[in-house]
């Protein structure tokens, strides 16, 4: 019955906690609305480079422009991939295979099903 008591008052008391914890960190979750952005800092210029430059340089690795530069796949060497990415998954499916087999054979001689 004490245990009982315990966990009926730690379970409220637990829940309290984490709801102040959600409401304490519910403040610094949110961007704050334009106006009172531009009240507590004003933009500065080297700011907003420094943020054009980041925009645009993710935007160039985004645009997909990095694989246009790279050289192009022979046809027989896209033929090769594809051939090794196929007998690749073939082996790995009959490898589990192999195993799953392996291993429910040895249950059986250990259960004395195959004597």
């Amino acid at each position: 019955i004490a245990m009982a008591r315990s966990a009926s008052i730690v379970l409220p008391l637990a829940a309290v906690a984490a709801c102040a914890l959600v409401l304490l960190g519910a403040s610094s979750a949110f961007v704050p609305a334009p106006a009172a952005a531009a009240e507590v800092a004003a933009p500065s210029n080297a700011r907003f480079l420094q943020a054009a430059a980041a925009s645009s340089g993710a935007a160039v690795l985004a645009s997909g422009a990095l694989p246009a530069l790279a050289e192009e796949i022979d046809s027989a060497e896209a033929y090769n991939r594809k051939v090794m990415t196929g007998a690749a998954y073939c082996l790995t499916l009959a490898f589990f295979l192999m195993g799953l087999i392996v291993s429910q054979a040895r249950k059986l001689v250990e259960n004395r099903w195959l004597n």
